[in-house]
């Protein structure tokens, strides 16, 4: 997993909005966002802001009324596809 960044808050039209660390060379679009525990937050919906300091848009994948106790968190995205799927099992046998 690659460390993204660290959600600032929980915008009014329900999304995560995550400061990126440095600069994003590819598309991340429909990537999972996951925290440090290893669960699913959310799917990044867009990327916003100058190129040299950009934030996320992710949409949120948890009960809007725990969304705020992410705030301040740093939240991940797997390496690689591969590294998606091992985690997804990950995830699916702990619950």
């Amino acid at each position: 997993m690659r460390k993204i960044g660290r959600i600032e808050k929980v915008t009014r039209s329900r999304n995560f909005l995550v400061k990126a660390e440095g600069i994003i060379f590819s598309d991340p679009k429909d990537a999972p966002v996951i925290s440090e525990d290893l669960r699913m937050l959310g799917i990044v919906r867009d990327v916003i802001g100058p190129a040299d300091s950009p934030y996320l848009l992710v949409k949120i994948l948890v009960p809007l009324d725990k969304a705020s106790e992410f705030v301040g968190k740093e939240v991940y995205m797997p390496s690689s596809k591969k590294e998606w799927r091992t985690l997804s099992e990950k995830i699916r046998r702990e619950f």
